[in-house]
């Protein structure tokens, strides 16, 4: 019997993410789906048809009825950031083991709520920052786990694109935030494993440049660990040219340098119509001139190896790499991040 086997999944969440990455991941590990939850309850039927699952749960209840399916042993929980907290609580009451999407919750509170949850009805959790798991992070951290670049000191991790997919994201009431919450979770993580220290304190700069928001759309977040060292997070939602995927890191004995989407191995160029050029990746700004895509966008950008990292810890029981705990501290980080913009210092995070 495989890992993947014994998973019956219920997914919370029918947007581009589940879509697009969660939904191959299972498909090509052999989990089996077997109900999907959503507000709106045409786009969980719409979804369940293409992806051939049978129960659907709509509506304002459809948190806590999947929760409560008996056929359910794992939640996927890929929705709003402001309905994580709910789901996460729903689904340790109901004794599910769960995956949440980054960011864990809007705030260090809603995300210690969580953690609470999970340790209280002892249901394995998994928090599913999947950058850590691009195959070129994950062969940098082997490199540097066998002392090939010395003693990492300063690592400069930089997300940038024009947007994110859906309304909900520019709303902080919503989101938490703005692009410090969306993709600053993503690189200070990044950053954090590559240096494999505690973080202590942290001074971030941010600004609504470009887009009418409420939310910041750029900043920088500078994160001092235990021994000195330096994590740089760049991430901006006004950086036109499509996804911007960088990680630079400098060590006692080396460096190492990683593109992990504006140099694929591929270039095509197109003076076709859109409707015959379709999907090329995520975050493609045009779709005539020269493009990049990525061959099977759901491994390169570490979903495939987060997912098959999660479905093992499941069946073994072992501790894995990144847990509701790592997030909660994710939460810490980007939460000192905008206290330090408020006092124009460096924030501690004990």
């Amino acid at each position: 019997m495989t890992t993947s086997s014994l998973l019956k999944i219920g997914v919370l969440g029918t947007g581009f993410v589940t879509d697009v990455f969660h939904m191959r991941c299972f498909r090509q590990l052999g989990a089996e789906v077997v109900a999907v939850g959503t507000r709106v309850e045409e786009s969980g039927r719409e979804f369940a048809r293409k992806w051939g699952i049978k129960k659907v749960y709509g509506g304002e209840t459809a948190i806590e009825r999947l929760c409560k399916d008996s056929d359910v042993n794992f939640v996927d929980i890929a929705l709003p950031n402001h309905l994580h907290a709910k789901a996460a609580i729903a689904a340790a009451e109901n004794g599910k083991a769960m995956a949440c999407e980054k960011p864990l919750a809007r705030s260090v509170q809603e995300a210690e709520h969580m953690v609470a949850a999970v340790q209280r009805h002892n249901v394995p959790n998994f928090y599913a920052e999947n950058h850590v798991f691009i195959p070129q992070v994950e062969r940098l951290r082997e490199i540097i786990n066998q002392g090939a670049i010395g003693k990492v000191f300063w690592v400069r991790s930089r997300e940038a694109h024009f947007g994110p997919h859906s309304k909900w994201f520019w709303d902080p009431a919503l989101a938490g935030g703005g692009v410090s919450m969306d993709m600053g979770c993503h690189s200070v993580e990044v950053a954090r494993r590559l240096i494999s220290d505690n973080p202590m304190e942290v001074f971030a700069w941010q600004a609504t440049l470009i887009h009418k928001t409420t939310a910041e759309d750029n900043n920088l977040i500078l994160v001092r660990y235990s021994q000195g060292q330096m994590g740089q997070s760049e991430n901006s939602w006004s950086a036109h040219g499509g996804l911007d995927l960088r990680f630079e890191v400098y060590g006692s004995e080396g460096s190492a340098f990683i593109d992990a989407t504006r140099e694929t191995g591929t270039r095509v160029f197109t003076v076709a119509s859109e409707e015959k050029v379709g999907y090329i990746v995520e975050k493609a700004e045009a779709k005539k001139g020269w493009f990049y895509p990525i061959s099977r966008e759901h491994e390169a950008y570490g979903y495939l190896s987060e997912f098959r990292h999660i479905f093992k810890c499941f069946q073994t029981g072992e501790k894995p790499m990144e847990s509701f705990e790592d997030g909660l501290l994710v939460n810490r980080i980007i939460d000192a991040g905008y206290k330090s913009v408020q006092k124009r210092t460096w924030t501690s995070l004990s």
